[in-house]
């Protein structure tokens, strides 16, 4: 038998009888075949964003434990509660325009890159866009050159950006960018540089996830720098030191620029105090208010107006009280949870009325149709333009076409979702909505299968390391529900777990077949564990559930040791170390009782050299997820016909054989999960593979 036929899956060969017959058949299996592949898709799809709000509770989770802190500090010692509590705090003037001096810093003979030698030109802009184009590293004396003249820019503007139209003539809204340059540069190619002509409000999350947050921010400031009175920046829930901790960017400003990684932090964090906290656009015939996150029945614009903004210099920390105190005052506590709302809030996912708490994030709120229209009636406003969530086309109208959400980095962390901008002409009634992709390889010449790869990979990934960072507690909740000891359990029974215990509300029905495996008894559930396991070979601990704790404990584990790392060594003592689970604990029991013996075995599991540092590099090397091979069943050829046929799997259902004849040899095959189509001369197959 032929290559082709040893790839396929089943194989049938037939005689001709009606070529009418046949192309209908194939038409069906493809569309069949597109069908289930758009199935796939949506999986995924939900995947990707339950895990998304999932990994941003961490936020609402560590502002928790700031609270408190703020209550139970005798747990700590004090100078581990001074580094957390200094967190939250503005950097003084005199010391960081001190440290940060770019007057101070030599450029090396052997530097290749850009340069910005005195005043910033529109032709310096364009030199920088090619040389980030070329992956190339701009010089930090440079970093901080263009840094310091956005700050004086951005200190003298007042807490919202006015756009008017009626001298623009249009503007273009740009949702989350998260560090992705190719989308900024397509932008800026398909619809032209910033300038006195071409107006942009970006509309906050500049930095995390993608792999250029630092140019893509340069960029923006850039054309801050040129265009003061054109270009518009507003802040995002990722314009936060504490959020930046765990997506990214300052992991990236430490590969990019390690000796200094410090002081440019530091004053990366003071110039994201300083951006403005929403737009308001003027088109002529509308006005509109364009804000990061969105809205809540107590947000008072008056208010937010004539806040001090750069005293929330992170969102996930409460400022100190202008009073001193370590409380804020109740007038004080509005203001922050209200500028919390601008950064952090959603349209409600059910349409329901009123405000609710954000259960999805943890923090901020869902607000309700009701909520915008008052809201809009109340400012004299047309629509609510925001951003905040990844939406498959980029876009999503909402509330009546009253609430416009527009996402800007296409292919969000792997995905397969569009970017979108909006542009607003003077005196249209209506926003142009522009979708477009960008990508790092054609997908229209990939299989539809691999489509789907493409972006169920990611979230898939981030899937099994929740699983496998609750397979103890999975494991006893499964064990208990399986009162025969059978090892299996109902599928539905064993869905309300995963949901439960993961607090994840997937559609586990339809991704059973991908973590699970599932027999005429039910699902196998002790099968979830075989593939995969937490690589803790560098662990030595009596205490086989430690790794697990310290796995769940991760995120904020990154979050709390960078706090407490004040000179960004990578170093923490073995003491700091255990005040910062002592806080952990103590935020997840909330009783004030703290296990010293646990938390001795758990310090010296991460003190790998016994040097008594902790290293969080090599903690966090240690972190990996280990995909466990076992050999897999191969295809045989039966004697006697032309089938190739798959040794049965009680985790699959069989394949389908479509009979389809035509003029000349026509194979056909068809499997269940995984498919092509492929037409070769007069023959086509459907054959198993991602290839």
């Amino acid at each position: 038998m032929s290559d082709r036929a040893d790839k396929s899956k089943t194989i049938t060969k037939l005689s001709t009888t009606s070529s009418e017959k046949s192309a209908s058949k194939i038409q069906a299996a493809f569309r069949t075949h597109q069908a289930r592949l758009k199935l796939k898709n949506q999986a995924a799809w939900q995947i990707h964003e339950k895990l998304e709000y999932s990994s941003e509770q961490t936020e609402a989770k560590l502002k928790d434990l700031f609270d408190k802190l703020l209550k139970a500090s005798d747990i700590l010692s004090p100078s581990v509660t001074k580094l957390l509590q200094k967190a939250g705090l503005p950097v003084e003037e005199q010391e960081l325009l001190r440290l940060t001096n770019p007057d101070s810093i030599q450029v090396e003979s052997s530097y290749q890159g850009p340069r910005v030698d005195g005043q910033i030109t529109r032709q310096t802009f364009i030199d920088l866009i090619e040389a980030f184009r070329q992956g190339q590293i701009l010089h930090e004396k440079y970093v901080y050159l263009i840094l310091h003249q956005a700050r004086a820019i951005l200190k003298t503007l007042p807490n919202f950006n006015h756009v008017d139209l009626s001298n623009l003539k249009h503007v273009y809204i740009i949702g989350d960018l998260h560090g992705q340059l190719a989308d900024l540069l397509h932008i800026f190619n398909t619809n032209g540089l910033p300038a006195a002509d071409n107006a942009y409000v970006f509309n906050g999350d500049f930095v995390d996830r993608g792999q250029n947050s630092v140019e893509v921010i340069l960029l923006l400031l850039v054309a801050l720098i040129l265009c003061p009175s054109s270009l518009f920046l507003n802040r995002g829930n990722h314009e936060d030191i504490m959020v930046t901790v765990r997506y990214g960017f300052q992991n990236e400003v430490h590969q990019k620029y390690g000796k200094r990684k410090g002081h440019l932090l530091d004053l990366f964090k003071d110039i994201f105090s300083w951006l403005p906290l929403y737009s308001y656009v003027d088109t002529g015939k509308a006005k509109l208010m364009v804000v990061h996150g969105g809205i809540s029945d107590r947000i008072n614009l008056k208010k937010i107006n004539s806040a001090t903004r750069n005293r929330y210099i992170s969102i996930e920390v409460p400022p100190e009280s202008k009073n001193g105190g370590k409380r804020l005052t109740d007038e004080e506590d509005q203001e922050y949870r209200q500028i919390q709302d601008l950064f952090w809030s959603d349209p409600d996912p059910h349409g329901r009325s009123g405000c609710r708490k954000n259960d999805a994030r943890k923090m901020a709120c869902f607000f309700g149709p009701d909520i915008t229209e008052q809201f809009l009636k109340r400012y004299n406003l047309a629509m609510l333009v925001r951003s905040h969530q990844v939406k498959q086309e980029g876009y999503e109208f909402t509330h009546d076409g009253k609430v416009l959400t527009v996402f800007s980095a296409s292919n969000y962390c792997g995905g397969s979702n569009w970017g979108a901008i909006i542009r607003w002409d003077y005196n249209d009634e209506e926003p142009c909505v522009i979708s477009f992709k960008t990508l790092p390889v054609e997908m229209n010449k990939l299989s539809f299968n691999k489509k789907v790869t493409l972006f169920e990979d990611p979230a898939y990934h981030a899937l099994v390391e929740k699983i496998m960072s609750h397979k103890n507690l999975l494991r006893k909740e499964f064990e208990k529900a399986d009162e025969n000891k059978t090892d299996h359990l109902p599928l539905t029974t064993w869905a309300d777990i995963m949901t439960q215990v993961l607090q994840l509300d997937l559609p586990w029905l339809t991704l059973r077949g991908k973590i699970v495996y599932e027999d005429s008894q039910g699902i196998a559930y002790k099968t979830m564990f075989e593939d995969y396991i937490l690589d803790n070979s560098k662990f030595q601990m009596s205490n086989t559930g430690i790794m697990e704790d310290l796995y769940k404990w991760k995120d904020m584990l990154l979050i709390l040791f960078n706090l407490i790392d004040y000179n960004h060594s990578g170093f923490i003592s073995r003491n700091e170390f255990a005040d910062v689970i002592k806080l952990l604990l103590h935020g997840e029991h909330g009783n004030g009782e703290v296990n010293q013996a646990y938390v001795d075995e758990l310090c010296s599991a991460m003190d790998f050299d016994k040097n008594g540092k902790i290293d969080m590099n090599e903690f966090l090397e240690s972190f990996r997820i280990v995909h466990v091979k076992k050999p897999t069943a191969k295809a045989k050829l039966s004697n006697g016909n032309n089938t190739l046929k798959i040794p049965d799997s009680s985790s699959r259902r069989p394949s389908q054989v479509l009979t389809c004849p035509d003029e000349g040899k026509v194979w056909i095959c068809l499997e269940d999960d995984q498919v092509r189509m492929q037409v070769v001369e007069d023959k086509v197959s459907i054959c198993q593979g991602k290839d």
